[in-house]
Formats: C-alpha cells, sequence, structure tokens
C-alpha cells in the first residue's frame, strides 16, 4: 500500500509533545529539501546534534491551541537571525522562521503525525557538524530502548564506582 508522500497527501499534521500546540499544513512541503540543520544553535536549541526542517509555505501552515512561545536568535555561526518558536507548556520546538524568508516556515520533522515520508537532502552548517554524527549510518540500531533488565542490572555498577 502506498502510504503517500505529502505531495500525494495534504494536509499533514503535527504537534508538540503534550498535544497543546497542533498544526495543518494545506500544501506540500516547498521543494527546497527536508535539512539537517548542523549550526551550533540548532545543536544548543534541540538539546541534539542537529535539527532536522521541513521547508513549507507560511500561508499553508495553521497552528491551533495554545499559542506559541518565541525565542529570537542572532546566529552563533551567523548574523543571521531566526524565530524560535516552541510549545510554552512542555518545551517542544515546533517551528522556526527565517527572518530573510518569512514566506518559509521551516517545521521540526520530530513533530509531524508521519515521518515515514521524511527524506533530508541534504545537509547546512557542515563545517559546526559534531564529528562523530559522519559515522552514525554505522552504529547498531537497537528497535526499541535499551533493555529496562539491562539498566536495573547497571545500578550495582555504579555503585561499586561510585565507591572509588
Amino acid at each position: 500500500m502506498d502510504r503517500g508522500t505529502p505531495t500525494t497527501r495534504t494536509p499533514f499534521t503535527g504537534a508538540c509533545l503534550c498535544g497543546a500546540v497542533r498544526y495543518s499544513v494545506s500544501a506540500p512541503p516547498l521543494p527546497l529539501s527536508t535539512t539537517v540543520c548542523n549550526c551550533k544553535d540548532c545543536q544548543r536549541s534541540s538539546g541534539s546534534a542537529f535539527s532536522v526542517v521541513v521547508p513549507v509555505r507560511t500561508a499553508a501552515l495553521t497552528v491551533e491551541g495554545d499559542a506559541l512561545a518565541t525565542f529570537n536568535t542572532t546566529g552563533t555561526d551567523s548574523d543571521e537571525v531566526r524565530d524560535r518558536k516552541f510549545c510554552s507548556t512542555c518545551g517542544s520546538q515546533v517551528l522556526s522562521v527565517l527572518a530573510e524568508a518569512p514566506e518559509i516556515t521551516w517545521l521540526k520533522a520530530g513533530t509531524l503525525d508521519d515521518t515515514s515520508w521524511v527524506t533530508p537532502t541534504m545537509q547546512v552548517w557542515g563545517e559546526s557538524a559534531q564529528p562523530w554524527t559522519k559515522k552514525l549510518i554505522r552504529r547498531p540500531r537497537i528497535k526499541r530502548g535499551p533493555p529496562t533488565a539491562a539498566l536495573r542490572l547497571s545500578r550495582p555498577l555504579l555503585k561499586a564506582l561510585d565507591r572509588k
């Protein structure tokens, strides 16, 4: 069964972690690219090595629920101004708007209800990328989180290390 792509299945939707903010997009993503951003500001704001963003027309985006809070930044890696918008209840980043192109909204890919179609086509700010991210593809992948039993078994080891 074809699950569809955003070009054949609109609207597409998303939400913050707690669900207080939901959005829908009535037009396909822009043909620019789904992008992995490695800039220092995306690293710090996401608490991760990068941010994955999907560009959409601002006019096609409808945000419902709680109002998004905004944190304005001037890039660490550049002088570019960004409006980083997030849920004021749970803190989930939802989208960003670049001052030089307010007609484009960059949705945080992790907030999409269906991410099966998301495939980043490029990376930006590669000079700021964490060196270990080049090796991600070669890493083992666990289907779910670490087994609870393994985490519990680590307690005695941690206590023994604390005694040293």
